[in-house]
């Protein structure tokens, strides 16, 4: 028995007034709709191991969620619910699948659990009608380059310090400047059916989707929405888009027309490698998987926090009955900001040391989809290429987790080991057990 394929789509777009998750800066939910939000669904048999890959317009999965999915598929399917993997693209521009305290209440009453629980549902019901289409197929991957489109957002002085670099610094500046890696890999994965007609195609590259700060409060699957999209158009078939680890990777424009421009220009050099690969019917499938624990820092008690949150609140609105310059006023709301994002790690973290957390590993042919949670540093991505040559790595996969910086980002400085909540040595731990994993495959 050959390969067997199934694909489904659907539309997961939130309603007018949702509260977007991102941008921490927020004040209130979403105003228009740019583009429409899709979760896409590919089930695969080899008549011994089934498995789904989900891909979705959304900033992250909340271990919860993937759960409440995972439940409903191994109830109505023959599918494990281990063999389950559901991804966010990490667009800046979707709905919060979780509240944010971080948001005026005004916005939170926009916050309808109902959209949660129906979004797990449309995903659910996703893969069951991939499973219910499953055809003859045959499969081939392959890997294109895109170093032009990206840039390492930790840029380091002389003095060793991090100096987060949210767009290209001035040729002036980026002389002081060391440029930290990139994963410049498009991988590809092409799937056609018994004659040789698109399937489905399934993209993976490394960069964070916040093209388009200038539309702070419109809903949009980013530049992974126009790449499959002109996937789609020239090939046909559905196209999926996975995120690498592109925990400190960011595009090289952000405003205007980047979303088309990047998204236009991936999904070129997918249709280029798309060309070159061959497909094969005789696929065989494996999965593995394992449960890890990751150790957490130590956060202040929330009743602390909640002290510091109150008392900035109190500055706030005595400077601006006072009238205080803008830029005061401005610095206490990002106090503000980060406090109530503490507060809200405290909450969830009640206590722990360690938060547990799962990895996976898909065999499809000779190609491996290394399957991790939360955001992770691209030096860990490279780190696993570089001792595995066949494998795609997944990020965002059934967790959102939060960052996962390598060591010396701690010592380091800059945004992501500041509001991370793991210990340092997590992502190292994440790295030793996935390199396991993969002796297992």
């Amino acid at each position: 028995m050959g390969i067997k394929a199934g694909v489904s789509v659907v539309n997961i777009t939130p309603p007018i007034g949702f509260p977007m998750a991102g941008y921490g800066g927020r004040e209130k939910g979403c105003e228009t709709v740019d583009d429409e939000l899709f979760a896409k669904a590919l089930v695969l048999d080899d008549g011994e191991t089934k498995l789904a890959l989900v891909t979705t317009d959304l900033v992250g999965i909340p271990p919860d969620f993937a759960g409440e999915v995972k439940s409903i598929v191994q109830r109505k399917t023959d599918i494990p619910k281990e063999n389950v993997i559901i991804c966010a693209s990490h667009t800046h521009f979707g709905p919060a699948l979780r509240r944010l305290n971080y948001l005026p209440e005004e916005a939170q009453e926009e916050f309808h659990e109902s959209y949660v629980q129906n979004a797990a549902r449309l995903i659910a019901g996703a893969i069951r009608v991939a499973d219910g289409s499953l055809r003859e197929a045959k499969i081939g991957w392959g890997v294109g380059k895109a170093p032009e489109l990206v840039f390492n957002r930790r840029t380091k002085r002389p003095d060793g310090k991090v100096v987060m670099s949210w767009r290209p610094p001035k040729p002036e500046e980026a002389k002081e400047l060391t440029f930290g890696p990139t994963d410049p890999d498009v991988g590809v994965i092409r799937i056609d059916d018994a004659d040789g007609g698109p399937v489905a195609t399934v993209v993976n590259f490394a960069c964070h989707p916040v093209c388009g700060v200038d539309r702070l409060y419109a809903i949009s699957a980013d530049y992974p929405g126009y790449a499959m999209s002109v996937v789609e158009k020239v090939r046909g078939g559905t196209c999926m888009f996975s995120l690498g680890c592109a925990g400190n990777i960011v595009p090289m424009e952000r405003e205007g027309d980047a979303r088309r421009w990047i998204g236009t220009a991936l999904g070129a050099e997918v249709l280029k490698v798309l060309e070159g690969v061959e497909t094969d019917p005789d696929v065989r499938l494996k999965v593995v998987g394992r449960s890890l624990d990751l150790p957490l820092k130590p956060l202040p008690s929330p009743d602390d926090v909640r002290r510091e949150v109150e008392e900035t609140e109190r500055m706030i609105a005595e400077a601006e009955r006072k009238g205080a310059p803008y830029p005061e006023i401005s610095a206490l709301k990002g106090k503000l900001r980060k406090a109530k994002l503490i507060l809200l790690l405290a909450e969830e973290a009640k206590g722990k040391r360690k938060v547990g957390t799962e990895i996976s590993v898909l065999r499809i042919g000779t190609l491996k989809l290394v399957c991790l949670p939360g955001e992770v540093f691209v030096e860990i991505g490279l780190s696993i290429k570089e001792r595995q040559k066949d494998a795609f790595v997944l990020s965002l996969c059934n967790d959102s987790l939060n960052y996962v910086p390598i060591s010396s980002a701690y010592e380091e400085g800059g945004y992501e080991p500041e509001t991370t909540t793991l210990e340092r040595g997590a992502g190292e731990m994440l790295l030793q057990e996935t390199l396991k994993l993969l002796e297992e495959v």
